[in-house]
């Protein structure tokens, strides 16, 4: 009876874990989370970078039915009087009165947004920054935040921040038109620059080899400066001894080359020369045509500069992906 009753205590299941077990079961657990982790957030980055190039093509829609509306494309800024180019001065000696309406705001109407646009003056001063602000009434707009003008992968792209993440490209090349405190820059080789009045017919280079938008990540928004000046999706050109596009930029520097971004330095002497974005390797860019293209940032700067020039009659070598 006794050689039993051991026979059976021994052959009676156990009931629990040791601990070695359930350590192994929790480092096998950590192991796979490691492992899936960089999956998980590949493929959320690539489901925000679909939805920014998404964004971008609509852009691009409303560029080409704003030319078909009004037989070119939107300036890429507007000032109350019109601009000499000979003068090399011209970006940096007019008053902020004359600061009128963006690009970002002429094509509202093509983005579903008529509503929107037309509480906009258009008649009266602008906003260039919030430290210079235009009409009360264009100023409250500027306040707000416009979602069709934010990547859903950039940080500072939130519903309390009216920031923009995508500039229309004023040109390309290391010589700007004219430019204030060397590093704020105005081009006037591209397809949207201040005051200009661009066609089809004017992109001589071919409309599936020039950059018409691009991303960025510097423009200026909270957190920025500690003065809490920002700049917006409806930012005008600001034309004095500061002057900058502000919505507009141009192929100058390295795509990505200045490593911080509009939420956490100031980047106004910055964001006019350079492109950029929170997507792995590069940053993406509406082409004349309609077409959006993901441009790596170790694209040849050449090639590069060249993709933002209209009319310069170079070959490009295509675009790297």
């Amino acid at each position: 009876m006794r050689y039993s009753a051991i026979r059976l205590d021994k052959a009676w299941p156990r009931k629990a874990f040791t601990l070695v077990e359930l350590l192994v079961v929790i480092a096998i657990i950590g192991i796979l989370i490691a492992l899936l982790l960089p999956a998980v957030q590949a493929a959320r980055e690539a489901a925000r970078r679909s939805q920014c190039s998404n964004k971008l093509k609509q852009l691009g829609l409303a560029l080409h039915n704003y030319h078909d509306a009004h037989g070119a494309f939107p300036s890429g800024t507007l000032s109350a009087n019109p601009t000499n180019y000979y003068t090399s001065d011209w970006c940096k000696t007019r008053p902020a009165s004359d600061s009128r309406a963006p690009w970002t705001v002429l094509i509202l109407p093509f983005i579903e947004q008529t509503a929107l646009h037309d509480q906009f003056d258009f008649k009266a001063q602008f906003t260039s920054t919030s430290n210079m602000p235009g009409s009360a009434t264009n100023h409250a707009l500027f306040q707000q935040a416009n979602p069709n003008y934010q990547c859903p992968s950039d940080i500072n792209a939130r519903s309390n921040n009216n920031n923009i993440c995508y500039f229309g490209v004023q040109g390309g090349g290391d010589t700007p038109n004219c430019y204030t405190q060397a590093q704020r820059v105005f081009f006037i080789n591209g397809v949207l620059f201040h005051n200009s009045e661009i066609t089809f017919r004017d992109i001589t280079d071919g409309s599936s080899n020039v950059f018409a938008i691009g991303e960025t990540k510097y423009c200026l928004t909270k957190g920025g400066r500690s003065d809490g000046i920002v700049a917006g999706w409806a930012s005008a050109a600001k034309l004095d001894a500061h002057g900058t596009p502000l919505v507009l930029a141009a192929a100058m520097l390295q795509i990505n080359s200045y490593p911080y971004h509009g939420g956490q330095a100031d980047t106004l002497d910055w964001s006019t020369r350079l492109f950029g974005s929170f997507h792995p390797g590069g940053c993406q860019f509406l082409v004349a045509d309609g077409a959006v293209r993901f441009v790596s940032d170790t694209i040849d700067l050449a090639t590069y500069r060249q993709l933002a020039v209209r009319n310069d009659a170079l070959p490009t070598g295509g675009f790297a992906q």
